[in-house]
């Protein structure tokens, strides 16, 4: 989730994760200890989220309202601090990694 979110959430695909991410956290799926400042996953929390939001966005998508959809963007599309401060730790770590196979050559 995180590399998706690295490169901003102007995108599509960095915004959808982020409303993904927030929504999740909000469900109890995703916690994030401030102890460790590391995220955890409640599988059966995170399950249920997913389930959850399945339903409401394609409950969005049945009714057709805009305003609904926009509120939800607004509200979960979103870099959080929890997040951001995640992001920050991977400003070091290159954007691609190759990795070497010894044994493939």
């Amino acid at each position: 989730m995180f590399r998706s979110v690295r490169f901003g959430i102007t995108e599509a695909h960095g915004r959808g994760v982020a409303m993904q991410f927030n929504y999740l956290v909000d469900e109890g799926g995703i916690n994030y200890s401030a102890t460790t400042g590391k995220f955890s996953v409640d599988q059966a929390k995170f399950k249920a989220g997913i389930t959850k939001i399945t339903h409401d966005l394609l409950t969005l998508e049945a009714e057709g309202s805009y305003d609904k959809a926009k509120a939800m963007l607004d509200k979960f599309a979103v870099i959080r601090p929890d997040m951001k401060n995640a992001l920050d730790k991977l400003t070091d770590v290159p954007v691609d990694i190759e990795p070497i196979f010894p044994l493939a050559k």
